[in-house]
């Protein structure tokens, strides 16, 4: 565990809990005000306003951000490489949240792993696309009419779209006002709330604000990344690297991260690790690996680049009375999925707010759990992270295991131990705690040691994701009209959310088929197969043409465990499923 995460662990042991006061609550007419309109801030916003609605109480939430993320380049830019882990877009899909085609860049269904000997590529469970390439703004500077949109810019609409009110003013000051904090922006205006959040991540001087308030509050640590968007084209990214994320196993100390991702007629360039510079990053883009994805392009080719600073995942003391802070400045997963980590924090931290209290004893005991769960499951991942700097070293250990990755994907997926570490270690798909534990594994450390040993070397060309069954920025697997996606009497382990088009569920009573009913989109189906270990009771046949997307039992249940109102959508589908049945049976009887 590293020093910022023990003074976490310091700072809320000294925290009392004490009896809920009164005035420390949202009641109708509260107001709150939401610091950085990126995809903290939102979440934030969304869920908040969205769960005051379902118990009626009226909330005032005004999201102060200054950035345009319609605009190119840098001015609507949140530096971020902008991936969307699968673990996040099943859980947005259950919600009800659908990544429209053109927020998505592109869809992603494989990883494909380099080192300097072969290439292995692992493909994502159900050979499905269910990880997103997204621009957080509009796309890279020089970028001209772009027919994409900013996925931090969709998130804020969703918000507003639910109540929220965009401020887009810069904060100058944080203040208190009899035991309230308000908020100054330019000419001294201020404002005073009940509730203010911190959402404006780590590259920003304004978390001096937050600490002179007095709460304890400081800032996490911080390691340098690197970014560069390379302008490959549509037809050369399609070809040569598909819909795979490129990682790189290659033997520099300093790097923790290295990945080349596919966006639209862009690939990003993406380095994570210590003393990141501009040496570096040149020196890593003339290794013959690298150039051969970038088509022989150089660091002085770059439409656009930037060098953020990327949260060591733990701030000391992200909240007190009527304040706390949520996405990097707060408490994020380290290296992997942050976006993930904004989502589950800012839904645990609106049902606190909300149904607990905005004390500081209330997110102690119904924010704190959450955050505290990321920071000890980041220590593991710091363990891995250097064990794979080891393997780096050492092509010996490097060439096992890429051979024994090689070796699973002719084996059953319970099976791929390797590859699942990888596809998780790389995705952000699973807690680094779960990683680490399955590395422990007798089945997996035999195996291991089998390919380090007698494992035969094989150099086995690229492989590039197939594109023909979906276009390019979509999410799911699309099915034709006519095609069964689930069948009656099939034991089933996941269950599905339909992303476009219709579906029917049929069912066979007496040798004959009968339609039960339509689905449409963002309807979901196969949830008893989670619930409950029985065959599937029905037949789920495409309608029309129809894209689906698969929601996993573990990455389900692991939500639900974290948030019981994670299942709240599935209750309210499962309601209007009852309530049609009865219509139906209605009808049936008044004609008998």
């Amino acid at each position: 565990m590293n020093t910022q995460t023990a003074d976490i662990k310091d700072s809320v042991i000294d925290v009392t809990v004490a009896g809920k006061r009164d005035n420390l609550v949202l009641n109708d007419g509260s107001r709150v005000a939401v610091i950085g309109g990126g995809p903290a801030g939102s979440f934030f916003s969304f869920f908040l306003l969205q769960l005051a609605e379902r118990v009626g109480v009226h909330l005032a939430v005004d999201i102060y951000e200054r950035r345009d993320f319609a605009q190119t380049g840098p001015i609507g830019c949140n530096m971020c490489g902008g991936v969307i882990s699968e673990s996040l877009v099943q859980a947005l899909s259950v919600e009800g949240i659908t990544l429209p085609s053109d927020v998505v860049q592109r869809g992603i269904d494989s990883f494909l792993f380099h080192s300097v000997e072969e290439s292995v590529t692992l493909y994502a469970p159900y050979r499905e696309m269910r990880i997103a390439t997204v621009y957080r703004g509009a796309g890279p500077k020089g970028t001209k009419q772009s027919r994409w949109r900013s996925f931090d810019g969709f998130l804020l609409e969703l918000a507003i779209k639910n109540g929220a009110k965009l401020v887009p003013e810069r904060v100058t000051d944080l203040t208190w006002a009899d035991s309230k904090p308000q908020v100054q922006i330019k000419d001294g205006v201020s404002q005073t709330y009940d509730l203010v959040v911190g959402a404006i991540g780590v590259n920003t001087p304004s978390l001096a604000m937050f600490e002179k308030l007095a709460f304890g509050y400081k800032k996490p640590g911080t390691k340098k990344t690197s970014n560069r968007e390379f302008e490959l084209g549509g037809d050369y990214i399609s070809s040569s690297l598909g819909n795979s994320m490129h990682a790189f196993l290659v033997n520099l100390p300093q790097l923790d991260f290295a990945a080349i991702i596919p966006k639209g007629d862009y690939v990003t360039m993406c380095l994570i690790g210590d003393d990141i510079n501009s040496e570096f990053v040149d020196s890593f883009i003339k290794n013959p690996l690298v150039g051969a994805r970038l088509n022989g392009k150089q660091d002085k080719d770059a439409a656009c680049r930037c060098a953020p600073l990327a949260s060591l995942g733990d701030a000391v003391q992200p909240y007190g009375d009527r304040v706390f802070l949520l996405g990097d400045c707060g408490t994020t997963r380290l290296n992997k999925d942050g976006i993930g980590s904004a989502y589950r924090t800012a839904k645990v931290a609106a049902v606190t707010a909300l149904f607990r209290g905005i004390s500081v004893e209330d997110f102690h005991e119904g924010y704190w759990p959450v955050c505290r769960a990321i920071s000890r499951d980041n220590a593991y991942g710091g363990i891995i992270y250097r064990v794979v700097g080891i393997i780096k070293k050492s092509p010996f250990l490097t060439r096992a295991v890429m051979r024994m990755a090689r070796v699973e994907q002719g084996m059953t997926s319970s099976k791929r131990r390797m590859s699942r570490v990888l596809w998780d270690m790389f995705t952000g798909s699973a807690p680094y705690r779960d990683v680490f534990i399955r590395c422990l594994h007798p089945a997996f450390l035999g195996r291991l040691g089998w390919s380090m040993f007698f494992g035969a070397k094989q150099v086995i060309p690229l492989e590039i994701g197939q594109e023909e069954a979906m276009g390019k920025s979509v999410l799911g697997r699309d099915y034709r009209a006519g095609e069964v996606i689930v069948r009656q009497g099939e034991t089933g382990d996941c269950m599905y959310v339909i992303q476009s088009g219709q579906a029917e569920v049929l069912q066979d009573m007496d040798g004959k088929e009968v339609r039960l009913a339509v689905l449409g989109e963002k309807d979901i189906f196969g949830e008893m197969a989670i619930f409950q270990k029985e065959k599937r009771s029905a037949t789920v046949r495409a309608l029309t043409d129809v894209r689906v997307l698969t929601v996993d039992k573990r990455i389900f249940l692991r939500r639900v465990h974290e948030d019981p109102s994670f299942v709240f959508p599935i209750l309210q589908k499962m309601s209007q499923r009852i309530r049609g049945l009865n219509t139906e049976l209605t009808k049936m009887r008044s004609q008998i």
